[in-house]
């Protein structure tokens, strides 16, 4: 397992020199998983990205509302599409009046020739402010609409 960790890091580190996404790049849509609730991501430019994450924890040590906001940092895998993500942010629970960092590590793809964004990761949290606790529960799946897409592409993108 260290070892794919290591591998998936490497790809991260060196595999960004083609954009899957331009500047000024934002969608907005579901993610349903360990935490369900809604997301937003903005690109800065073609490697970088903030997303913010606006969800419900479902486990019983962890229940509630929570938001997060994630720098991250993505680097084409497969063509300009497919990308590897890592990242990282401040996030708050709400039920439990807790501050933390959150991390984020996963796999993002812009389906060809739509408005759509498909996106698997994981996403674990420490809170070390209020009640303190570390949670691990929160993988998922998200699906984002591109909102500015006709605005940003070319059509030979």
């Amino acid at each position: 397992m260290k070892i794919l960790c290591v591998i998936f890091l490497c790809m991260v580190q060196h595999y960004n020199s083609f954009a899957q996404y331009t500047a000024r790049e934002s969608a907005l849509g579901i993610r349903a998983g360990g935490a369900t609730g809604i997301t937003y991501k903005k690109f800065f430019n073609s490697n970088f990205a903030f997303e913010v994450i606006a969800a419900k924890d479902f486990p019983e040590d962890n229940d509630g509302i929570f938001i997060s906001g994630l720098f991250e940092k993505h680097a084409a895998l497969a063509g300009k599409r497919f990308s590897a993500l890592i990242g990282g942010g401040p996030s708050y629970h709400f039920e439990r009046n807790s501050f933390g960092l959150a991390a984020i590590i996963g796999f993002d793809w812009r389906i060809l020739n739509s408005p759509l964004n498909l996106q698997v990761d994981w996403s674990p949290g420490y809170y070390f402010a209020g009640e303190k606790g570390f949670t691990t529960v929160n993988a998922a799946f998200s699906v984002r609409y591109i909102l500015n897409r006709k605005q940003v592409y070319s059509d030979d993108y």
